[in-house]
Formats: C-alpha cells, structure tokens, sequence
C-alpha cells in the first residue's frame, strides 16, 4: 500500500515537473522570438541606413560625372591646354565637300 502511495506521489511530481518544463520551454521560445525579431529589426535599420549612404555618394558621384562629362568643361580644356579650335557648320561643310 505504502508503494502505491510513493508510485502515485511520484507520478504526480512527475506530471508538474512535465508541465512546468513545458510552460518553461514556451516561454523560452516567445521570448527568444522577440529577441530574434528584435535583432532582426536593428540590422534592417543599419542596412537600410547603409543602403541611404551609398545611394547619396552615387547621387553625388553621378553629379560629378556629369561635371567631368559636360560639353563645355571638353571645349575649354581643349582650347585651353591641347590649343584644338571648336569645329563649327561652316568647316563640316567644307570638308564633306
């Protein structure tokens, strides 16, 4: 009689222990979610901020370029230092004739 009583007694411990391990384990999992989420969150800020960087110096690269690209910029630089004179209608015409 006294076995059964420890069995059951036993079996009852055995069944909190399951059970708080359980509610544990689930808790556990809620907040490991957060903190995931959470990290997830601060690295999609700093990639987005990263993205924002690169996307403002190609703006100002591509200004620059432009600046280096444009048509006066050329003429000048090759009057300036080559000593080129700037080809107008009258010359192509001469030439294609």
């Amino acid at each position: 009689m006294r076995e059964r009583s420890i069995a059951v007694t036993l079996r009852k411990i055995f069944k909190l222990v399951v059970f708080f391990t359980i509610i544990f384990a689930l808790i556990f999992c809620v907040t490991w979610q957060n903190v995931h989420m959470y990290l997830l969150n601060n690295d999609i800020k700093r990639l987005a901020k990263k993205r924002n960087e690169l996307e403002k110096s190609l703006y100002l690269m591509n200004i620059e370029f432009s600046k280096l690209r444009s048509r006066e910029r050329i003429k000048r630089i090759g009057q300036e230092k080559l000593d080129m004179v700037p080809v107008i209608y009258k010359d192509i015409k001469l030439i294609v004739y």
